[in-house]
């Protein structure tokens, strides 16, 4: 391995359950219940595409315009504030790659100016060497195009970059690129089919971290 590349929400911190409560609340003023299979349906998804998805899922929002905005201030906010926590081993794990002098790369939804707010906050960016964002893409994952985009910059063979996931989406789009994919259990309840597709699944970085000392011994 040369690269390891990381999603951003859910995979380095743990931000999908709380835009899950944001997002609950917001639907649960409008007399919906937002369940937490749909939401996790949609995690990973662009943003640019969620009215569609809520749309199809609920019916018609008059509304959504509205609670979007809504959720966007918030999630600015939490951001702002650095409120999410970060994944367990996360900076144990960052710090032995740039040790054994990996490079980092971020592969996000999210859109640059946030998700490098995100990382300056939460004292991450000085890991990461560079970023794909979904406001540079055309299709969100699961389509590859975000994963093919980082292989270009990457610079490196396909079997020297890894790829850290905890979305379908996420995963499917690493896949699809013919990335091999890890899979850090956060928010979203992985299906069989997914699981399948994956290296392995870990709980955390220092299980990720454990799995490379046992490897290596």
């Amino acid at each position: 391995m040369k690269i390891a590349l990381f999603d951003l929400d859910g995979t380095l911190i743990d931000s999908e359950r709380y835009y899950f409560s944001i997002w609950q609340e917001l639907m649960a003023e409008e007399g919906y219940c937002l369940e937490k299979d749909f939401y996790q349906s949609v995690v990973g998804s662009p943003t640019s595409i969620l009215k569609e998805k809520f749309q199809q899922h609920f019916g018609e929002l008059p509304m959504f315009d509205r609670l979007f905005e809504e959720f966007m201030d918030r999630r600015k906010q939490a951001q702002k504030n650095a409120v999410f926590p970060i994944t367990e081993g996360c900076h144990e794990y960052l710090d032995y790659l740039a040790k054994v002098n990996i490079t980092c790369g971020i592969v996000t939804s999210s859109y640059q100016k946030e998700a490098e707010g995100i990382l300056e906050n939460m004292s991450l960016a000085s890991y990461f060497s560079f970023g794909v964002y979904g406001d540079q893409v055309n299709k969100g994952k699961p389509d590859p195009e975000i994963y093919l985009k980082a292989i270009e910059l990457a610079k490196q063979p396909l079997e020297q970059i890894i790829v850290y996931e905890d979305s379908p989406n996420g995963i499917l789009a690493a896949v699809h690129a013919g990335l091999s994919c890890v899979h850090i259990k956060n928010f979203v309840d992985p299906t069989p089919e997914i699981e399948q597709l994956v290296e392995s699944s870990c709980i955390d970085f220092f299980e990720v971290l454990d799995g490379l000392t046992l490897s290596s011994d």
